[in-house]
């Protein structure tokens, strides 16, 4: 057997291997008496079949099969050996091959490299950092957050907007009177979720224990809601065309926490916290942890799309475009596909780029540094719910469940490179540092590409 290679294109090279009979012949034979062994016909016991009524019906797909064989071993040895860094699959040419009359066969696979990549240049390029400084807005916004969470609901008996009312409701007949076999039932709303504005502020100026006659189709416009509310199926709830009486039976109210000591040790129960000073100087704190994984996330993004637009790359066009298009199984025009090419080169420069980057930087993650990062991540969550009730043992339990689900062990990793790629634009580039606010760079981030 013999196996050359030349190069034809940019980081394109043909692979040709040239087979003899001897090449695959004792392969070919033990198929066949394998074959034969197993092989059930009419008029012959198992394992009983001449060899030449074998070979009549056999020989011919099985040699093929074997030769097929040979050559994707030969193909990834010769890869391996000559250290290729390949492209997608080698691509076989098409060549005249009469299996049937001939023994000793051709055969030549296009195969595309992948291109140097240089990204020295780059790396030193000047790109700007954005600081978001939390502003009083901010910081009220929050406190007035964590004085919900850690509020209490109480009961009044004069309502306003934005309060939860319990009511029951009875369908009502053409005369205003309870409807045999009608509907009726109980159930809590917010009172700013009544669609008509009429209604809702006749409600407004209801007390607890106070009755109205409502077209509740009109007071509630969301039929899902509706059927919700009343505990039947929205079909049901399509139908409608009753008043109902409806009865306060409650008017109850999130009130917020008071800015008092108790507060403070359940908001920040690690923290050190005595005056509402103190507790302004750490939501400041935790805002601006929480907005420097924002200004992270555009920084990588910024430098992402500023690598691909910098960092040239000779790309074997002509292979990648056939290779592409044997393996998309949808139908495209071709203005279509140039669209699907441009796309797919992006994606693959970015592919290219990272690989280099890390490698150059020796940036790995590791099992350890997976598990860590996911423990955090689930402990983060976890507190955002307002506690930490579990141990260890259990928050390890959860990490591993996590972890097993392919596509969230995926993208667990995903978020670590991204973190360690940060850390190298941080190190190797020019870092710009500016200021803005929240809303300024929401509208940077938004206008990004």
């Amino acid at each position: 057997m013999k196996i050359t290679q030349k190069e034809t294109q940019v980081n394109t090279v043909i692979i040709s291997v040239d087979i003899k009979e001897s090449d695959y012949a004792p392969a070919l034979k033990d198929a066949l008496s394998d074959y034969r062994k197993k092989i059930n016909l009419p008029g012959f016991r198992v394992g009983k079949v001449p060899m030449g009524l074998v070979k009549q019906k056999y020989e011919l797909p099985l040699k093929v099969e074997e030769i097929n064989k040979i050559l994707s071993s030969t193909i990834q040895k010769h890869i391996s050996d000559n250290k290729l860094s390949i492209l997608g699959n080698p691509i076989p040419i098409d060549t005249k091959v009469d299996f049937l009359k001939d023994v000793n066969y051709s055969f030549e696979y296009e195969v595309g490299l992948q291109p140097q990549i240089d990204i020295s240049k780059v790396e030193k390029l000047k790109i700007d950092y954005w600081l978001i400084k939390p502003d009083k807005k901010a910081i009220d916004e929050h406190i007035n957050s964590l004085q919900k969470r850690y509020g209490s609901v109480k009961s009044f008996n004069t309502m306003k907007k934005g309060d939860m009312i319990n009511l029951s409701f009875v369908e009502l007949d053409k005369e205003n009177k309870p409807k045999k076999d009608g509907i009726s039932n109980s159930s809590s709303i917010l009172v700013d979720k009544i669609n008509d504005e009429k209604i809702q502020k006749d409600f407004l100026k209801l007390k607890k224990g106070d009755a109205i006659i409502i077209p509740i189709k009109i007071a509630f416009t969301n039929i899902i809601d509706l059927a919700s509310m009343l505990k039947i199926s929205k079909e049901d709830a399509e139908k409608i065309d009753s008043n109902f009486d409806c009865k306060i039976m409650d008017i109850s109210r999130l009130m917020p926490a008071e800015l008092n000591t108790d507060f403070f040790k359940k908001s920040y129960p690690e923290a050190k916290i005595e005056s509402e000073k103190d507790l302004r100087k750490k939501v400041e704190s935790d805002l601006i942890e929480t907005y420097s994984k924002e200004s992270d996330k555009k920084l990588f993004n910024d430098a992402h799309a500023l690598f691909i637009n910098k960092v040239k790359i000779q790309f074997p066009e002509e292979f990648l475009k056939k290779w592409l298009k044997s393996n998309i199984k949808k139908e495209f025009s071709k203005s279509e596909f140039d669209k699907e090419y441009i796309n797919y080169l992006k994606y693959l420069s970015w592919q290219l780029i990272e690989n280099t980057i890390c490698t150059e930087n020796n940036i790995k993650v590791t099992n350890d540094q997976l598990e860590s990062y996911t423990k955090s991540r689930i402990i983060a969550q976890m507190k955002s719910y307002g506690g930490m009730n579990l141990g260890n043992k259990e928050i390890d339990g959860i990490v591993q469940n996590v972890l097993k689900n392919k596509k969230e062990a995926e993208q667990m990793m995903n978020d670590l490179v991204v973190i360690e790629l940060v850390k190298y634009f941080k190190d190797k580039m020019k870092i710009n540092k500016k200021e803005t606010t929240l809303n300024e760079f929401i509208k940077l981030a938004n206008n990004q590409k």
